[in-house]
């Protein structure tokens, strides 16, 4: 027979959990061993006293740092590398992103900086072109206003001209309407037919005008001459009405008349 503290009941419970395992190897103390504590001699009795020894907590122990020095699963390594990769990749992907996001921003902010240099450039353009048609506007405008006053000016000084003339016109003609009212007066007075047809007498002939010279009246000789006397016509004498009053002239006596015929 096998004594009661071999027999298989006493193993009952100890592999029931890893945690127990490790429990029951803490447990292997030595002075449970009887290796660090000595203690005085007892007295013990051969049928009350036993030994206990934990063979299930020294296996657990074995095989726990069996567990710790046996490498690891190369699945559970090859997920962990995957995950590793993963991460990095993720990593990577983010900061490729940041950086892509930056970039589209930077040249996002040249865009607009470019946009509103153009835009600038534009107003300075449309406003250097907008100056440039009001100067060009008031110069034309000058110009048509300098024309408009010169044309006035001209038109004012032709207006002034013809009504010169016309009143230098209508004086003339008044002038020699009332000359050849002198000169008809004259000629029926002194026998004459016309201004052109000489009075002849005693082998003698002679014109109005030459009688009018003689008679130093120099306003009918003017008369006479407005009227469309010949101051060329000679006399019997062979003399031109210019070379009497010549003839006649005493110490200036004739001088109007000869002013009136030069």
């Amino acid at each position: 027979l096998k004594p009661f503290w071999l027999k298989p009941f006493w193993l009952k419970g100890i592999f029931p959990h890893h945690s127990s395992n490790r429990l029951a190897s803490r447990s292997l103390t030595p002075a449970v061993m009887g290796q660090s504590e000595c203690k005085g001699l007892s007295t013990s009795d051969a049928t009350t006293d036993t030994v206990k020894v934990n063979v299930g907590g020294t296996l657990l122990a074995d095989a726990a740092g069996a567990a710790q020095t046996s490498p690891k699963h190369p699945a559970a390594e090859e997920q962990l590398r995957c995950q590793k990769e993963e991460v990095k990749e993720k990593q990577l992907r983010q900061e490729c992103e940041e950086e892509e996001r930056r970039r589209q921003e930077a040249e996002e902010q040249q865009r607009l900086e470019r946009e509103r240099a153009e835009e600038q450039l534009r107003l300075e353009h449309v406003r250097a072109a907008e100056a440039q048609a009001r100067q060009e506007q008031c110069l034309r405008e000058e110009a048509e206003r300098a024309e408009c006053e010169a044309a006035e000016k001209v038109a004012a000084e032709a207006a002034t001209r013809r009504a010169e003339n016309d009143r230098k016109c209508a004086a003339e003609e008044q002038a020699r309407k009332e000359a050849q009212e002198k000169v008809d007066v004259f000629l029926k007075a002194k026998g004459f037919k016309t201004m052109s047809m000489p009075r002849t007498s005693c082998f003698t002939a002679s014109y109005p005008l030459h009688v009018a010279v003689q008679e130093n009246n120099a306003g009918l000789v003017s008369a006479l001459l407005l009227s469309g006397a010949d101051k060329k016509v000679k006399n019997s004498t062979g003399k031109t009405p210019l070379e009497a009053a010549e003839k006649l002239n005493k110490k200036g006596s004739h001088a109007a008349v000869i002013v009136a015929l030069a």
